[in-house]
């Protein structure tokens, strides 16, 4: 009889989990809490041409090297943009700077991150637990100023912009741990975006699971108890009162819900209870503007192949003027449409938001609808788009479109996984997640338990599904049992 596997979570990991699992002739049964697949790679429909973009997983990370969702983008027809370099900076007085002194104040942030990447990677084991991303930035500008290099004004740039880093994990560069950096090191290559949405990758990455398995939506796992002694069955418990046996079970949930609901794993390892404690997670949120037009982009920018000159960012440092929406002076950044090729370009800002700013937003905007919401968010983001060139009261935004991770149960009540000050072994942390409970036959998988340059990304939610997949099926394998196994 083939092993029945229960996979809880439908998102990109536990569905690809799924996949090969039936692949290899198990007997498959994904429990997904909400009404639909997908997990945090979902889309919301924008009115603009009709179309839809995602709200959270919109960049493979890497186009080089071995990554299955840049891949699978390639092999769907799904279009990867890849952004040049070309900045938007507002000071914390609301002017634009030049955008020579924009372009070079961030090339200047990324030459500190790789810096303080290969210092992480080589000299971890010596670099104090408490040791910020923040502090190494503060270093190496002081160096500079000492040796040359840098003004005193340039230094105080470049500090500020180091904040960009926060859209990148979801919190202050402040918690970001130095000496776990290197666990933020994604697969290498030119990040890229997708300028239109997951559905041809979800499609490809969901046939076989939805073709072969049983698949039971809004499903919510209450209990999961296993045999001590590592006998069969799990018996997996929902909310309906039910109660349903597997061989083994794999858990795909997020970091967030498994910080919330660690009691209803019985037994937990200990180890395995202190790496989901010790773990964190970001708190990214974005708040999609559309506009009747690219007030902010120059009239004569609109080749095909997307010309040097189009802005790709903006910035703007901590302001001094919105204290009455923004009175502790969160900075904000966020990417243009407009700066897509045709046919994906569109009249939109995309904002990039976390840490405490994400959860006021999510906070204020929780019981809102209709007018009522549009009128909130566009009293709060006025202050910065109003200062792009170009703009006047005519512009004024279509719509908007906001994510709330930080109020969704689901998603653990936030985004992804980061290394934050204080961890103490981030690196086993994850290495004990990644191995899961052999001998109860409870396994976990998602982009907390990634191979070590996926942490965070689709990518690595892919890879970690399949991984887990396979060791399972070794497993099967290793005891005697007869599945047809398939290569690996």
């Amino acid at each position: 009889m083939a092993p029945h596997i229960c996979v809880v979570g439908a998102g990109v990991s536990g569905l690809r989990c799924a996949t090969v699992l039936l692949e290899n002739h198990c007997d498959v049964t994904i429990i997904e809490a909400r009404s639909r697949i997908g997990g945090r790679v979902c889309s919301m429909y924008c009115i603009y041409r009709s179309s839809r973009v995602d709200v959270l997983a919109d960049c493979p990370n890497g186009s080089t090297g071995s990554n299955p969702i840049v891949d699978l983008a390639k092999e769907t027809g799904t279009p990867l943009h890849r952004w040049n370099e070309n900045t938007l900076l507002v000071d914390s007085g609301g002017s634009l700077l030049a955008t020579s002194k924009a372009n070079n104040a961030l090339k200047q942030v990324w030459e500190v991150l790789e810096a303080a990447m290969e210092h992480s990677k080589s000299c971890s084991e010596h670099i104090d637990s408490a040791t910020s991303l923040y502090s190494y930035f503060e270093t190496w500008c002081d160096r500079a100023i000492c040796d040359s290099k840098m003004t005193q004004r340039e230094a105080a740039l470049v500090l500020a912009m180091s904040q960009m880093w926060g859209a990148y994990v979801g919190d202050r560069v402040e918690l970001q741990s130095l000496k776990y950096f290197f666990l933020e090191d994604c697969i290498e290559g030119e990040d890229c975006f997708i300028p239109t949405n997951y559905e041809k990758i979800m499609a490809r990455i969901s046939a076989i699971p939805l073709a072969q398995a049983h698949v039971q939506l809004n499903t919510i796992m209450t209990c999961l108890e296993a045999p001590e002694d590592g006998q069969y069955p799990v018996c997996l418990t929902t909310s309906d009162g039910k109660k349903q046996l597997f061989d083994d079970v794999v858990l795909t949930t997020p970091l967030g819900w498994l910080k919330q609901h660690k009691e209803s794993i019985r037994p937990l390892h200990p180890r395995i209870a202190s790496a989901i404690e010790s773990m964190s997670f970001g708190r990214l949120e974005k708040v999609l503007i559309e506009f009747p037009s690219a007030f902010w982009a120059p009239a004569e920018v609109g080749s095909a192949s997307g010309p040097d000159g189009t802005v790709s960012f903006v910035h703007w440092l901590s302001p001094s003027y919105a204290t009455t929406t923004n009175p502790r002076r969160w900075r904000l950044e966020c990417v243009s449409f407009h700066a897509f090729p045709e046919p994906y370009r569109r009249n939109i800002l995309l904002f990039y938001t976390f840490g405490d700013c994400s959860t006021h937003i999510t906070t204020s905007i929780r019981e809102l609808q209709g007018k009522a919401r549009h009128q909130w968010l566009q009293e709060f983001f006025e202050p910065y788009y109003s200062k792009l060139p170009g703009y006047s009261k005519t512009y004024a935004p279509l719509r908007f479109l906001a994510t709330e991770w930080g109020n969704d149960e689901f998603a653990g009540n936030g985004s992804y996984s980061n290394f934050q000050v204080g961890m103490t072994d981030a690196a086993g942390d994850v290495e004990t997640m990644r191995h899961g409970m052999l001998g109860q036959h409870i396994w976990f998988a998602g982009e907390h338990t990634a191979p070590f340059d996926g942490l965070g990304t689709v990518a690595g939610a892919y890879t970690s599904g399949e991984e887990v997949a396979k060791r399972i099926v070794n497993s099967k394998q290793h005891i005697g049992v007869n599945m047809g196994i398939s290569c690996l």
